[in-house]
């Protein structure tokens, strides 16, 4: 389904969950887990006058970040291009929610403040706490309609007014298997294609020793997960819920579930998967695979940097990527893709300038000020090759390495492309980026949920739940598959909350057709 049918007729479609890229500017925030910038109290670096003689001083209350907001080059940036002086007043990074509602609840009189939990935003529009910017926007926002889709503005809209500018986020596919290319080459194999082949490769690895580790030889490795991307594809499993004859049904429901977990238990068994995998800690896998002991390891590509440089250390002759999708014994094969929205921002009701609020909004997005935002001028901090932004190092860094954070909506036709030059950073994340996300489409499923509005039964329960899934099936893995023993955790899943989870995202999800 593509995410122009998928909004068709989508009214309310709020924030999504948030996505964590480590070391590439992932979430598009770029790393924010510090910040050394003004706390939400007012006490920005701003001046407090009026930034030229007929514009007001904006303030804005963001979300944590590494660096000073106030002090950061793209501030500048933004403050010359605009021609508004801007104050970033910051939330706590500790419990963020709690101190917006109590600012939210004593007269904000901030003229931009971001949400990212999407439960906030719309406890605010529904609570008569935001501004409606639908006549502000029809009247001082043309390249806010130009720049973000009428679809993702139905993100931020409420009973039919837009009370938010949503912040796009980039749509992908987050992780796969990572192979060791060179030991491929050492057991004379090639890229496997199918289960059975992989299989194949999974027994050479083990048989043949190509890593000179002898008994401490590892096929595959993995943190201690039971659903493993590429693998689940194989399946026709994508993700945690998928779209089955017009429904919605969670992967304990899926009539191919007993056939994923008998293969992974297969692969236990036979000594192919690690037989630590259920307690292994994410650093001891890393390290299993980045020693050069493992063959195969489930990885996010953001996380390759980091892999990368401790696998060449220890092997400088090493040489990996992902597995492209294998097909299944029903020729099925594909990643699950996510996706959603970073932040909405919104004004709020006591906003001292909501006009310029809007005004500042579309200045931002316009097509040359939203681009030397995002990366800069040509020349100073990227340079063009093959059609790519490529970053000047350490110049993209330091100077746009958190644009991510600043931005107020997307120009969404153009900022995928601007946004993986920071992904240029390391030649092996982007190549494999690229591998994943270049896929035929009929290989790359959108996880359904990654566009859905605040449902409350899904937010309260879906760690609970997904923690359940996760440690039966571990267990089905190490002690063995059953009927029974998928029945129980079907039922298990049920009394946990999980049929009223089905029945509420299934009547969200009607209610989009």
């Amino acid at each position: 389904m593509t995410r122009k049918k998928w909004f068709a007729s989508a009214s309310v479609l709020p924030l999504a969950c948030a996505i964590v890229l480590a070391g590439c500017g992932g979430n598009n925030n770029d790393g924010n887990a510090a910040a050394t910038g003004s706390a939400a109290t007012g006490s920005g670096t701003a001046s407090q006058g009026a930034g030229t003689k007929d514009k007001p001083t904006l303030k804005l209350l963001r979300y944590y970040m590494a660096d000073d907001y106030n002090a950061y080059p793209v501030n500048q940036f933004l403050q010359e291009a605009t021609g508004y002086k801007l104050q970033n007043d910051v939330l706590p990074q500790e419990n963020p929610s709690d101190k917006l509602n109590l600012i939210m609840a004593s007269g904000s009189e901030y003229d931009l403040v971001e949400a990212m939990n999407k439960q906030d935003f719309f406890n605010f529009a529904e609570n008569g706490a935001l501004t409606d910017l639908t006549p502000l926007i029809e009247q001082y926002g043309p390249n806010i309609k130009r720049a973000i889709s009428a679809e993702s503005l139905a993100g931020a809209t409420v009973d039919g007014k837009i009370y938010g500018i949503p912040t796009l986020n980039v749509s992908y596919v987050r992780s796969d298997l990572l192979i060791r290319t060179d030991w491929l080459q050492k057991v004379g194999k090639q890229m496997p294609t199918t289960l059975d082949e992989f299989v194949d490769v999974l027994k050479a690895f083990k048989d043949q020793d190509p890593g000179g580790n002898g008994k401490n030889n590892i096929p595959m490795t993995i943190s201690p997960t039971a659903l493993l991307d590429n693998l689940m594809g194989a399946y026709g499993i994508y993700g945690l819920w998928m779209e089955l004859d017009g429904k919605l049904v969670s992967v304990v429901n899926h009539p191919a579930l007993k056939d994923y977990v008998t293969f992974i238990r297969g692969l236990y068994e036979q000594g192919l998967l690690d037989k630590e995998f259920a307690t292994n800690k994410a650093a001891t896998a890393d390290e299993k695979f980045t020693s050069g002991r493992a063959g195969v390891y489930l990885s996010g590509w953001s996380a390759i940097p980091g892999f990368d440089e401790a696998l060449k250390k220890n092997v400088p002759d090493a040489q990996y990527q992902f597995v492209p999708p294998l097909k299944g014994p029903d020729g099925k094969s594909g990643f699950t893709k996510n996706g959603g929205f970073n932040k909405i921002t919104f004004v709020p009701k006591t906003a001292k300038h909501p006009e310029d609020a809007i005004k500042l909004v579309n200045a931002m997005l316009e097509p040359n000020t939203f681009k030397e935002l995002f990366i800069g001028k040509e020349g100073e901090t990227y340079t063009m090759k093959d059609g790519n932004y490529m970053p000047i190092d350490p110049a993209f860094f330091d100077k746009r390495g958190q644009a991510n954070a600043f931005v107020i909506g997307m120009d969404e036709a153009n900022f995928v492309q601007y946004w993986q030059a920071r992904l240029q950073k390391n030649k092996p994340m982007f190549d494999n980026y690229q591998l994943v996300n270049s896929v035929p489409e009929d290989q790359i499923h959108m996880d359904p949920l990654a566009f859905a509005p605040y449902l409350p039964k899904l937010s309260a329960n879906s760690d609970k739940l997904s923690t359940l899934v996760n440690d039966r099936l571990i267990q089905m893995i190490v002690d063995g598959v059953s009927d029974s023993g998928i029945g129980s955790l079907q039922k298990a899943w049920k009394d946990a909350g999980g049929e009223d989870v089905a029945k509420e995202v299934n009547d969200w999800y009607a209610s989009q057709k």
